[in-house]
């Protein structure tokens, strides 16, 4: 018994939803009778349906094949006396090269269960050709009057001189900012990794001079070693140490701790004292000493 109901009011609300359908009056069609491939022509759809009933326009995601969407133009919604009217014009293309294309755009009305689908009569579109037709007495490609070469020809190679001078010109302009902007930043970046090559260059030979002396003392290497000293100091500091003696180092420098170890050193090459040890660590501090300084002065200008 509750099921025979429940069919009778299923079959009461579908005939009512069907008698509102049978109201709803679709229209479409292009708004001109031909185009060019590529070119936009215009489709609109109208349909006129009862106030209380729910109408659905196709959008951007919808099929127009063969045609393609470009965009729309919808008109606000018009009603009087129960019945409303909307209106949307379509901009669609077409690269479809039948001569003969038409198109039929349907609209909804959304139900608990489907969807009613209203469709207008087809419009049809005819493609305007743009090849040129030949005349009847052109002569056909195999009976052309042909005749072949196959000889060698040199062509001359044309340089695009504009094309290079506007790259060139343009490379320059962005080297130019670059160095405008970061030019400076470039140059500390590149003394730093100068200095630091530098450094561990004078380290590991300083070393190697310490490492002979203390196995075999010579005066003339001991020369060698405080002049190679003198040298990395004075393109550190760009101070000429290696034409000062250690008196006129030491006017300059006031550093009692620098004067001890060259004075040690100036007594090991003229007065053969080989204890050049300490002297040298001392020497080899005060170049790292130098060249921390140094870096701090570069990193924080």
């Amino acid at each position: 018994m509750m099921l025979r109901k429940g069919l009778l009011v299923f079959t009461l609300l579908g005939a009512a939803f069907y008698g509102r359908a049978q109201q709803v009056l679709v229209r479409g069609g292009f708004t001109q009778d031909s185009l060019a491939i590529g070119q936009p022509v215009g489709y609109y759809l109208t349909a006129r349906y009862p106030e209380t009933v729910t109408v659905l326009f196709p959008d951007s995601t919808f099929s127009f094949a063969p045609f393609e969407y470009i965009s729309k133009r919808y008109y606000p919604t018009r009603s009087a006396k129960g019945t409303s009217y909307d209106s949307v014009v379509y901009q669609l293309r077409t690269f479809e090269i039948n001569r003969l294309q038409w198109l039929s755009l349907p609209v909804f009305i959304p139900s608990a269960t489907d969807s009613l689908r209203f469709e207008p009569r087809q419009d049809t579109l005819r493609l305007i050709s743009l090849a040129t037709v030949l005349p009847p007495d052109t002569i056909p490609l195999h009976q052309l009057p042909l005749k072949s070469n196959t000889d060698y020809r040199v062509v001359q190679f044309l340089f695009n001189y504009p094309l290079v001078a506007l790259g060139i010109g343009a490379l320059l302009l962005m080297t130019l900012l670059g160095w405008v902007f970061f030019g400076k930043r470039i140059r500390k970046y590149f003394t730093i990794r100068r200095l630091e090559r530098e450094y561990w260059h004078f380290v590991q030979s300083f070393k190697k001079y310490q490492n002979e002396l203390n196995s075999q003392f010579r005066a003339s290497l001991a020369e060698q070693a405080l002049s190679f000293w003198k040298k990395y100091l004075e393109k550190l500091e760009q101070k000429p140490y290696t034409k000062l003696t250690t008196r006129e180092v030491l006017i300059v420098e006031s550093d009692p701790a620098l004067g001890q170890a060259l004075s040690a050193m100036d007594g090991a090459i003229y007065g053969n004292l080989k204890q050049v040890n300490e002297p040298m660590a001392k020497l080899s501090e005060i170049a790292t000493h130098r060249f921390q300084r140094k870096m701090n002065t570069i990193k924080n200008g």
